[in-house]
């Protein structure tokens, strides 16, 4: 408890700039994982795409976004800076989410594909500029609990979005039944995200002033603290083999998050009550979140010792192990618990991944290397599109027998190599890092 608190104090002076990009940050998670759940079902019913083929265009969008981390997240933190960078990647995700939710009365699927390419930019910029602000306006003393805090007001956003998602859509297709309204549930919540990005991009314009950016708190000397590799200063993540395998081991493990809007929600509105189908969102947009927002903080705070590796490892097994509650076929409580496992299993690892890719990187390059980090993160996300709506419709049809339990199976053995991988490579990865602080 004692490190608890001390690393909260850590940020007790952290500059007013921290904070907007926090908020931004956070505002811009609120639209992002409130439409994405839905994006499926809405292309499916709002646009008339294949079901087999809707999964695939939610890959081919999150997929293209973690592109343009990689090739456009770098040079907008050069050329644009923090402030300027998240402004214009909020804007761009504003008019991308009104030609997304505009599309079933203007232009259909070119409309979509327009303003998904607009939203795939916007955040693009704004993630990785985000984790640039973070490294830019603390210390090296504070910085891990900043980034534990950016990643969990991410997911307190998501959190919120979920009761509001699911409120949203309920209402907007009861009043679609009755007549009154030609807009679905699906793209009601499409129309907040746009409001709720529009909040976002104004708040931090006009509150992220040249003078609040100048106020912060400066880097220790280059060389204070100890780099994360003991590869040579500047080296390229590309070159570097045991960085590479590091991250390319969670790919299967990352199969589960791109599940959790690929197949989630349609395998709760298949195979539950309708009571349930209609809190939907509660349960796959909000508990998984809610943990996050409680648990990165103090379990960064509790775990910090401990080697990078060491909670990959144990994280990533937890994650996985989880998936296997669901072989047991539909059952709330299990769902439930389901959600808490799989969520605890990512606060043990997620926010310390982040940090040390963002903490490798060199002065001006954390875009790069976030970017390049998250390449494992584009593979699952593509890849997992591309058969989990034929599996899903295999498995878990909207009418006719199911066999969820062996989707499920499926799913959680491919997770299940992630751990195995990095135990296997274990000693290899940890000679080419820094240890861990002595307990």
């Amino acid at each position: 408890m004692k490190e608890l608190i001390e690393a909260f104090k850590a940020l007790r002076h952290a500059p007013r700039a921290l904070w907007l990009v926090i908020f931004a940050y956070a505002i811009d998670s609120m639209a992002y994982f409130g439409v994405l759940p839905l994006m499926k079902a809405y292309l499916g019913t709002d646009i008339g795409v294949r079901p087999e083929l809707a999964s695939t265009w939610v890959s081919v969008f999150t997929g293209s976004l973690t592109v343009v981390m990689l090739f456009a997240g770098g040079p907008a933190e050069k050329r644009l800076g923090i402030r300027a960078g998240i402004a214009f990647g909020l804007l761009l995700c504003v008019l991308g989410r009104a030609l997304y939710a505009g599309a079933p009365f203007v232009g259909g699927a070119a409309t979509v594909v327009i303003g998904l390419a607009v939203v795939a930019l916007g955040e693009g910029v704004v993630q990785p500029v985000a984790y640039a602000g973070v490294k830019r306006y603390t210390s090296a003393k504070d910085s891990p609990m900043a980034y534990a805090m950016l990643y969990a007001t991410m997911n307190l956003g998501a959190a919120i979005v979920g009761p509001i998602s699911a409120h949203v859509r309920t209402t907007w297709d009861a009043k679609r039944a009755a007549g009154t309204t030609a807009l679905s549930g699906f793209n009601a919540v499409n129309v907040v995200g746009v409001a709720i990005t529009a909040t976002a991009f104004v708040g931090f314009f006009f509150a992220m002033t040249k003078r609040a950016e100048a106020a912060v708190v400066s880097r220790a000397p280059e060389g204070a603290a100890a780099p994360a590799s003991s590869g040579p200063a500047g080296k390229s993540p590309f070159r570097d083999a045991r960085f590479l395998f590091f991250i390319f081991a969670l790919l299967p493990v990352r199969t589960l998050f791109a599940h959790q809007w690929l197949t989630m929600p349609e395998y709760v509105l298949r195979s539950y009550s309708q009571e349930v189908a209609d809190k939907m969102e509660w349960l796959v947009d909000s508990i998984n979140p809610a943990v996050i927002f409680f648990g990165v903080p103090t379990i960064t705070a509790l775990t910090k010792r401990f080697h990078v590796v060491t909670m990959m490892i144990v994280g990533s097994l937890v994650s996985a192990a989880s998936t296997f509650l669901l072989c047991f076929g539909p059952s709330t409580s299990l769902l439930i618990t389901y959600f808490v496992v799989f969520s605890i299993g990512e606060s043990l690892w997620s926010s310390r991944f982040l940090e040390y890719s963002a903490e490798l990187a060199p002065e001006g390059r954390v875009a790069q290397y976030m970017g390049v980090a998250n390449m494992p993160w584009f593979a699952a996300k593509t890849t997992t599109g591309l058969y989990s709506g034929w599996v899903l419709e295999r498995f878990c049809p909207p009418t006719g027998p199911q066999r969820t339990g062996t989707m499920w199976l499926i799913y959680g053995a491919i997770a299940m190599a992630s751990p195995l991988l990095l135990i296997a490579g274990r000693k290899w990865v940890q000679s080419g890092m820094a240890p861990a602080p002595a307990r």
